[in-house]
């Protein structure tokens, strides 16, 4: 006779989490609160007693992987799950990851889901920070070629909102008939009893994931570099370099056209804004011979010109 105490605390322990979810009579799949507005937990009693009806009675459940770590933003996971609807080819891709992870010694479990495609669940001897957890299972997906949509945990850190996104959990009693199981190969559909103590049995080392979280490839970004900007709002009387050699020593040749042109390029380069280029290259202008002051309005249009083909030469 099976020991249902035994065979839901070992289901409990393999699909722990932060939160459980229950389908509503309209078949949403909604986060359970009790009758006091609370989360009801994926953990202890209350998750035993809600399993043992999923399992052997009407709930539907499904279950919030992140489980907040106290101090840190960062959470951590219990197990890892890739689910794929992508039509017949989803069984072929769950297999895929299957072999690459027995490959490297890790067992994982292919699920027929609800929904006609499969489940692929990785059960883990301690909780794994969600990131390396995710990493892990985005580095078996890419290996193999596998689509990488719908890969859990979805998130890494708590959202403001709600508990991230949740996952069925397999073999409700009101499950449709052949799916929600555990399938191995050609055999037959596994039956609770085996599923669990195997599964049990067989959990992921924290060194095994790590060891496959490192072979993840990050994908390149798709956005552009952004062109640099540069910002012109200097006005002050500390320039350097020509502009202050012009302006402490007047042109070094009879130009005076050709040096307010370098003194204004001179500012341009050290971020000046463009009035404050033009009106410093006024002083200067003024300073050292009005060659444009005493030219009236005529003076000053030469004087903006000469300021606007630095500002184009500096790119500015």
């Amino acid at each position: 006779m099976t020991d249902h105490v035994a065979l839901v605390d070992r289901f409990c322990r393999l699909f722990r989490g932060n939160a459980l979810a229950k389908e509503t009579a309209d078949g949403d799949f909604r986060p359970w609160r009790g009758d006091d507005g609370t989360p009801v937990p994926a953990s202890g009693i209350v998750f035993s007693e809600a399993a043992h009806d999923h399992l052997w009675g009407s709930y539907r459940l499904g279950v919030y992987p992140l489980m907040e770590v106290a101090g840190s933003p960062k959470c951590n996971v219990g197990w890892l799950a890739v689910d794929w609807d992508e039509g017949d080819v989803s069984y072929v891709h769950a297999v895929n990851v299957r072999e690459l992870l027995t490959q490297l010694g890790i067992t994982s479990w292919v699920e027929s889901s609800r929904s006609r495609g499969f489940h692929l669940w990785v059960f883990l001897e301690e909780d794994i920070p969600a990131q390396m957890g995710r990493n892990a299972m985005f580095a078996a997906c890419q290996i193999v070629g596998s689509p990488t949509k719908e890969v859990y945990p979805k998130q890494v850190t708590m959202p403001a909102k709600g508990f991230g996104n949740g996952i069925r959990l397999p073999y409700a009693l009101s499950r449709p008939e052949g799916r929600q199981e555990a399938v191995r190969g050609a055999e037959s559909n596994l039956c609770l009893e085996a599923f669990v103590d195997e599964a049990f049995d067989s959990m992921a080392s924290r060194e095994q994931i790590v060891k496959l979280a490192a072979l993840y490839q990050p994908p390149p970004s798709n956005k552009p570099l952004p062109s640099p900007k540069f910002s012109h709002t200097r006005i002050d009387a500390n320039f350097k370099f020509v502009a202050r050699d012009i302006w402490d020593a007047g042109p070094s040749h009879g130009d005076r056209s050709l040096a307010l042109f370098s003194f204004a390029c001179s500012l341009f380069r050290q971020l000046y804004s463009p009035d404050a280029v033009l009106e410093w290259t006024r002083q200067c202008d003024l300073k050292w011979g009005q060659k444009f002051a005493t030219r009236g309005a005529s003076g000053e249009q030469q004087i903006r010109k000469l300021v606007d083909d630095a500002g184009v030469k500096m790119g500015r």
